[in-house]
């Protein structure tokens, strides 16, 4: 009886990387960076495929691991030309929308962005309000915390963006 109620909930962690960008893309214009959905204002993008959204696709790779589904680069890998510059916020809602029809929802999103740059504090209770509208969950389901890696390695260094992402997810 007991493994039965724990089939009933899963677990994932994702992680991403991205570097940023040093160079401007398009004359006068630099790619944008996006945090958990959110418009990050002033502050240049990253190299990507997509938009590059670190947050939303480490908790996209969390919510596909809970149920050993195939990850981010496999269902929008990043040879095609028809998902160039996607926006993270369509892959998050597709992943979840996969989870759903497993007969599963998110109880609850840990995610934890690695950088020297932007501050995350000044941005975290608009990503949690995004992410939670974007995946259609109360709000204290997800929380956003920012770390620094104290200049060491390319993260320390402002030369890329990371982030760590754990779900819980229960069938309905």
């Amino acid at each position: 009886m007991i493994f039965m109620a724990m089939d009933s909930l899963r677990i994932g962690s994702g992680y991403d990387i991205h570097k940023f960008l040093e160079i401007m893309l398009f004359e006068n214009t630099a790619k944008k960076l996006y945090l958990g959905g959110v418009l990050i204002e002033g502050h240049i993008g990253v190299a990507a495929h997509s938009d590059g959204d670190v947050v939303l696709h480490s908790l996209t790779d969390a919510l596909l691991g809970a149920l050993s589904l195939p990850d981010i680069g496999v269902l929008y890998p990043d040879n095609l030309k028809s998902t160039k510059e996607i926006s993270s916020i369509e892959i998050i809602k597709y992943a979840y929308g996969l989870v759903k029809e497993k007969g599963y929802r998110l109880v609850n999103a840990d995610i934890t962005i690695i950088t020297q740059t932007p501050k995350i504090s000044a941005y975290k209770e608009q990503m949690i309000n995004s992410v939670s509208s974007v995946l259609n969950v109360d709000m204290s389901r997800i929380n956003i915390k920012g770390k620094t890696k104290e200049g060491l390695d390319s993260v320390g260094k402002q030369k890329a963006i990371e982030a760590f992402s754990v779900c819980l997810i229960s069938s309905e």
